[in-house]
């Protein structure tokens, strides 16, 4: 199942069920859902980059646009209520689509589930964010402007 928000795509999958031999006369009853998010952004990068030109000898900047995709995964489980199963609901697990147990495991747990997209979806926004504005993110460690002051001072002196 594909969602898409705030142009993150979604992709939920099920790579496994646990299934209850069986409940209140119902055989092979799912129990719980293990569920991968896959999180993903397509967007294009632009930036300037140094090349020589030849023909005039000297350091031009050229603008270069790339699309770049940055993706996230996540694994989690849900635990599904089989009390109350109906015969006129219940769909033999032979039956079952992946479709439909998603839409069981979003209702049973819509909380975790808003929960975990909503991370994943932080987390490739900042990727993107990361890339298009680097310098948000830069980090360094100068000398204060006191002590630099105080070094010269002291240079200074013994010069």
């Amino acid at each position: 199942m594909i969602v898409t928000s705030n142009s993150v795509q979604h992709e939920y999958t099920i790579p496994k069920v646990i299934t209850v031999g069986e409940v209140d006369g119902f055989e092979n009853v799912v129990e719980k859902v293990s569920i991968i998010l896959k999180s993903s952004i397509t967007f294009d990068h632009t930036y300037e980059k140094p090349d020589y030109d030849e023909s005039t000898a000297s350091i031009v900047l050229i603008t270069i646009t790339e699309s770049k995709t940055h993706t996230e995964s996540t694994y989690y489980t849900v635990d599904l209520d089989n009390t109350n199963l109906n015969v006129e609901t219940f769909t033999a697990f032979d039956d079952l689509e992946e479709d439909d147990v998603l839409g069981w495991c979003f209702t049973a747990a819509s909380e975790l589930k808003t929960k975990v997209q909503n991370e994943q979806e932080s987390k490739v926004l900042e990727a993107k964010d990361k890339i298009l504005n680097p310098r948000r993110y830069y980090k360094d460690t100068p000398v204060t402007p006191w002590r630099r002051r105080a070094d010269e001072a002291a240079a200074a002196v013994n010069a």
